[in-house]
């Protein structure tokens, strides 16, 4: 069960897209608006986490958020995330991964 702490609104890129050769995604610097996401369970970790990806490279993040399945929108990697704390302090980050296979949505960036 997820502990509600926070909201979060989402934006995405224009033109982001996948470098199949690569794997990585190409960012443009165009955004879209905010949307409205929903109350979450936000965990911040300084210094950052580290995790070894599929493909042997290491990924660092701050931010581990659950969010309700319920949550019908789809998020994407590469998408800014704005989460505002109970405390009212706001901060951005950038989703490096998602996993949907659980009781909740987990993203992290």
């Amino acid at each position: 069960m997820i502990k509600i702490n926070g909201y979060f609104k989402y934006r995405k890129f224009h033109d982001t897209q996948r470098n199949e050769a690569t794997g990585f995604y190409n960012v443009s610097s165009k955004v879209s608006e905010w949307i409205n996401g929903c109350e979450c369970q936000i965990d911040k970790t300084i210094p950052a986490k580290q995790i070894m990806g599929t493909d042997g490279q290491m990924h660092a993040y701050n931010f581990d958020m659950f969010i309700p399945t319920w949550f019908n929108n789809k998020l994407e990697i590469a998408f800014e995330i704005e989460v505002t704390f109970e405390n009212g302090s706001k901060d951005t980050f950038i989703i490096q991964g998602i996993d949907e296979n659980r009781k909740y949505i987990e993203i992290w960036g």
